[in-house]
């Protein structure tokens, strides 16, 4: 039986198609609005575009804090059950450090 309830204490952002594309309009929107860049192509491919590395982004994150739940669980069983240790912080330590040595901004 895991001792980090099979992740149900993640905090990995999760967002609707719909959120994304709403978010990825309005990143976009704001880029062109504040000459951030130039569309090549139409503003829909552009907000496509953002959408598609907003998904990658989150996909990314969650696959992170999936290992970084694996490997707390692993570091609080050798611990004793990790009796006294809170299972957040532990996850949160390990997500961090894992993201700093992958270059990943959380």
């Amino acid at each position: 039986m895991p001792l980090l309830s099979g992740g149900a204490i993640s905090r990995s952002v999760r967002a609707s198609a719909a959120d994304i594309q709403r978010i990825s309009e309005r990143i976009t929107e704001a880029l062109l609005k504040q000459g951030y860049v130039k569309a090549k192509k139409e503003k829909a491919a552009l907000s496509r575009r953002v959408a598609e590395l907003i998904t990658k982004n989150l996909e990314e994150e969650a696959a992170l804090e999936a290992e970084a739940e694996r490997l707390a669980e692993q570091h609080i069983r050798r611990n004793r059950g990790g009796e006294g240790m809170d299972e957040r912080r532990v996850i949160d330590m390990i997500k961090k450090k894992l993201a700093e040595d992958r270059g990943f901004s959380l």
